[in-house]
């Protein structure tokens, strides 16, 4: 095994000494101490921090998995009570071209999980041979940056008197300090199963749409998450050494905040946070004297499929200081021959056309308005083949869904 993690256990090791090296800079003890400590705490902090992006794209997957919620569900619902293998088979290419389609992973919220379980076992590995390390027995001279003096160093530090070497699986061949050993890895897996249920507790019942089918997948996983990972910490804490409980209980710090944060600022729409942070920003609006809903013109002219259009500063100053560009759409921007025959008056029209005459012609012998129509109608030209593209898209799906449902 060590061969295998040999290369992260050498990162992880210049992580440590890094760290440790920055702390004494700062004033703490070069030597055994609370420096060694925290430095598995710090490189902890710069594991997570690196996995960020990581994390953000597991928010991304299960939100999307949340608003594909109902088409999974009619796909199972199809095949409920199918246990034949082809059946079985057709569910999961339905499902997959689903995921696909959309962009979307059941497996992308384990992500960061995934990436974590090497780190972990690769320090698990580095706070195993420090024993050797220290007796020069070990097969190499270092792990990394820490050579025999630096893990003399790390296997006399400890945590409330347990070395973090020390784990509850051989604290008897610590002799007088196995009573305290044992109970400092215990308490330490205990606050590692109340930093995960709170984290977890806060997703189900905060960050979670109020309407969600709990059969769903990132309902099953967040139940799997609360319920599961207790029992893991509880059966696989006894063979965990004290430092890599320290750096479990830190990264689990670590995602109650990062969880906290989300929740506050970016909570999913429709779950309980969502509309608490809405109530939130309304009441700001509110003791500010503005309106408590956020007026957005450019996402009106959105809904409704228009796009407003650029004005010479002759019509502009012609439709008056009060004009309202989205009042009548983008007709009253591009032309005076479609204003005319909306406004219903061949006064307006006609003053409209005198307004264009007397408007500069450019290089291509075109007006500003003109320009602008053009623009428009070619807009209008490509929404209309994206349009079609769609539908020829859609079309192709459910070709194929009822080729595979022959």
């Amino acid at each position: 095994m060590d061969t295998i993690l040999f290369p992260l256990m050498w990162v992880i090791g210049w992580i440590i000494v890094g760290v440790h090296k920055v702390l004494t800079f700062l004033g703490m003890s070069s030597g055994s101490g609370p420096a060694w400590v925290l430095a598995i705490v710090g490189m902890t902090i710069i594991v997570r921090a690196l996995m960020i992006p990581l994390f953000n794209k597991q928010i991304r997957s299960q939100r999307a998995m949340q608003r594909l919620s109902p088409e999974i569900q009619k796909i199972q619902k199809k095949y409920k009570g199918k246990k034949d293998q082809i059946s079985q088979q057709r569910q999961q290419e339905e499902l997959m071209a689903l995921y696909k389609s959309h962009g979307s992973s059941p497996f992308a919220s384990c992500l960061p999980m995934f990436i974590q379980m090497p780190i972990f076992f690769a320090l698990y590995r580095v706070l195993w041979n420090i024993g050797a390390l220290s007796d020069g027995t070990y097969a190499r001279p270092s792990l990394g940056g820490i050579d025999k003096a630096r893990a003399t160093e790390l296997a006399g530090s400890t945590v409330f008197g347990a070395p973090l070497t020390s784990s509850i699986g051989n604290a008897g061949s610590y002799g007088p300090l196995k009573v305290q050993i044992i109970i400092v890895a215990v308490v330490l897996i205990v606050l590692m199963i109340v930093t995960l249920f709170i984290t977890q507790k806060q997703v189900m019942t905060k960050n979670m749409p109020v309407n969600d089918d709990p059969n769903n997948p990132a309902a099953k996983m967040t139940k799997y998450m609360l319920y599961g990972m207790p029992l893991i910490y509880v059966f696989t804490g006894y063979a965990f050494q004290v430092g890599v409980l320290v750096y479990w209980l830190a990264s689990n710090i670590w995602n109650m905040g990062q969880q906290t944060w989300l929740i506050t600022t970016n909570p999913s729409p429709g779950s309980p946070a969502y509309k608490a942070r809405q109530e939130r920003l309304r009441a700001k609006r509110i003791a500010k004297g503005l309106p408590p809903e956020e007026e957005d013109t450019a996402e009106e002219a959105r809904t409704t499929g228009q796009r407003v259009q650029p004005m010479s500063a002759k019509r502009q100053k012609k439709k008056g200081k009060n004009y309202d560009p989205l009042a009548n759409g983008p007709a009253d921007l591009v032309g005076s021959e479609n204003n005319g025959a909306q406004s219903g008056t061949e006064k307006s029209a006609d003053s409209d056309e005198a307004t264009e005459a007397q408007e500069a012609v450019g290089k291509d012998g075109l007006t500003d308005a003109q320009r602008a129509q053009k623009r428009y109608e070619r807009r209008l030209a490509e929404r209309q083949r994206s349009r079609e593209k769609a539908q020829q898209r859609a079309k192709r799906q459910q070709q194929n869904k009822k080729k595979r449902n022959f």
